[in-house]
């Protein structure tokens, strides 16, 4: 297999971007980075938190700062990391409007399936990635590694785009609007409503129901749509304020920080403190 590409900070040489070729012998773990990972060829199992998918090459997959996620099967790919510092999707939202389609999306399954064409798109891409990070010039590679990522999260992006339109439109006639409500329901009462029956009361159905309309379409529990939900929030108030754990925990609905603070660690494998120190506070401006 061969040698990650790495880019590090100069000051303590912390990883701030990599690219790996992997296959069915690739070790997995979380990291304080988000993650591209492209199987090429081949077929896989993906494991990330409760749910589990079947993917047959090509296809993108996209993963967030501390989001558990593990490959088995007989494939070969590339897995390409980055930190915030090094490339913030926040930021660049004008740019690249990924953060809610390809990252930070609880809605859908992680993966874009891609067609011959746009294969070779991701294909040249990654190419031009590994190429560029290969260089020495510590300078022009950041610019052109950056460069060649926009260009990637922009088509994934369009592709990501286009497949939910065209999932939403094959719905059957009930299913697609109770998704609808329900993802209107979240988004607007997340913080107050922790409880799958608030949310099915509200949609006039009953909790058996809501579970079985989750886990036909989107492969997940009420229950972990909210938790994920929740700490989706908690990550953005500690990457990109100086809120406290307590403040946060507050504003998200808990009278007691612990209770986040144990359902953050359950999610990602580490405390909010611990999150907000490896992924670390980017101001947004």
């Amino acid at each position: 297999m061969e040698t990650a590409h790495n880019i590090r900070r100069t000051a303590d040489s912390a990883l701030l971007a990599s690219l790996r070729e992997i296959d069915g012998t690739a070790d997995w773990h979380r990291a304080p980075l988000y993650a591209v990972v492209h199987l090429r060829t081949g077929s896989a199992v993906c494991e990330t938190g409760n749910a589990r998918f079947i993917l047959h090459a090509p296809v993108l997959l996209f993963f967030t700062p501390y989001q558990e996620y593990t490959f088995y099967g007989e494939f070969s790919g590339s897995h390409l990391s980055f930190h915030g510092d090094f490339y913030c999707i926040e930021k660049h939202r004008h740019e690249v409007a990924c953060n809610g389609v390809l990252f930070n999306n609880i809605y859908t399954p992680p993966f874009v399936p891609l067609d011959g064409e746009q294969a070779a798109s991701a294909d040249n891409y990654l190419r031009l990635l590994r190429d560029a990070m290969s260089g020495t010039d510590d300078l022009a590679r950041k610019d052109l590694v950056i460069a060649h990522l926009k260009i990637l999260l922009i088509i994934a992006t369009r592709v990501k785009s286009r497949q939910i339109e065209e999932t939403l439109t094959h719905l059957p006639p009930d299913a697609g609007p109770r998704l609808q409500q329900f993802h209107q329901l979240l988004e607007a009462h997340f913080t107050q409503w922790k409880k799958p029956s608030d949310y099915a009361a509200a949609m006039h159905i009953t909790g058996k129901a809501l579970s079985r309309l989750t886990a036909k379409y989107l492969s997940k529990t009420p229950s972990d749509l909210i938790a994920e939900r929740v700490v989706q929030e908690a990550k953005r108030a500690l990457h990109f304020s100086h809120q406290s754990v307590k403040e946060i925990a507050t504003a998200l609905g808990y009278n007691d920080p612990l209770y986040l603070s144990r359902l953050f660690r359950r999610q990602t494998g580490v405390s909010p403190r611990e999150f907000r120190q490896q992924v670390g506070v980017s101001i947004l401006v």
